[in-house]
């Protein structure tokens, strides 16, 4: 899993088909892992010191625990936030069924065909769409979609 991270810039500049067996190859290894989205920001935040999304500071120190996640306190400006914070995954109540709508989103399919396989409704699975977008145009500025773009 620690590999996945260090693959972020070749992924970047992977061709188009490649990108679709990688994004293949490591869904099945988090379903295989019995991973979640929330597993893999986790071991992004254990691989780097945790910083601050609030003022970008590392004087950062552990501030107990709320409802089973890690809640961290900036030193500097006092700002409380957890490991999701300012990730596509904050806030979200069902986040273990992420994986199974990346899956149908990579597949091609429309919002109603992935909120029907997933269990959400369409509004939600809107919501999500979006939320996924707005993460990979935040990868790298240059990402530039065309098309029909649901």
């Amino acid at each position: 899993m620690e590999k996945l991270l260090e693959n972020s810039k070749e992924y970047l500049a992977m061709p188009k088909d490649h990108k679709r067996d990688y994004l293949d190859q490591l869904y099945q290894f988090l379903v295989d892992d019995h991973a979640t989205v929330v597993d893999y920001q986790k071991l992004k935040i254990k691989s780097t010191a945790a910083i601050c999304p609030n003022c970008r500071s590392e004087n950062v120190i552990k501030a107990g625990k709320r409802k089973g996640r890690q809640i961290y306190r900036c030193k500097n400006c006092r700002y409380q936030f957890s490991e999701t914070a300012r990730t596509f995954v904050y806030r979200m109540r069902k986040y273990p069924l992420m994986l199974d709508y990346l899956r149908c989103m990579l597949e091609g399919k429309s919002l109603r065909a992935c909120a029907d396989e997933v269990g959400i409704c369409l509004k939600t699975s809107f919501r999500w769409r979006h939320r996924i977008l707005a993460a990979l145009r935040s990868l790298e500025g240059n990402i530039s979609f065309s098309g029909i773009v649901e």
